[in-house]
């Protein structure tokens, strides 16, 4: 499951639309659609948004899909919220080759992205190039 699958189970558990949690992280309308169809990737700056508004989910189980979704509520027993805060470490430091394998992938994609563009501007800049010359020639 991917990311903004995870994104996607979480608000339908909490019956939150995609419209509120769009508006509550600052993304466009249409965010999470847009990602649903597979044409973009969730970057740190929106993990980070997600994180202040959602304060119950587990970051994660949202990144790598290990653990629990939600992180249990603060209560007045604090052994049990430095219990919840030892296993997230726990699953961080057995599942962090898991998210650096993402991240990878997603940089991969991203380089991929970059190199067909550099190849679209160059294509670009040579039919400008001609058209240049063509127009030139026949000023001349």
């Amino acid at each position: 499951m991917r990311l903004i699958e995870r994104i996607q189970e979480y608000l339908v558990y909490n019956n939150i639309s995609a419209y509120s949690f769009e508006h509550a992280c600052g993304l466009s309308n249409g965010y999470l659609g847009k990602q649903l169809k597979g044409k973009g990737a969730v970057g740190s700056d929106i993990l980070e948004r997600i994180k202040e508004n959602y304060t119950d989910l587990s970051l994660i189980w949202l990144v790598t899909g290990k653990g629990t979704m939600l992180l249990s509520p603060p209560t007045a027993r604090n052994e049990k919220r430095i219990s919840e805060l030892n296993e997230e470490q726990h699953i961080y430091f057995t599942s962090k080759d898991d998210v650096i394998g993402l991240l990878n992938k997603q940089i991969a994609k991203l380089e991929a992205t970059i190199a067909d563009k550099d190849k679209i501007i160059a294509l670009l800049e040579d039919q400008v190039r001609q058209v240049a010359q063509s127009a030139y020639k026949r000023t001349r």
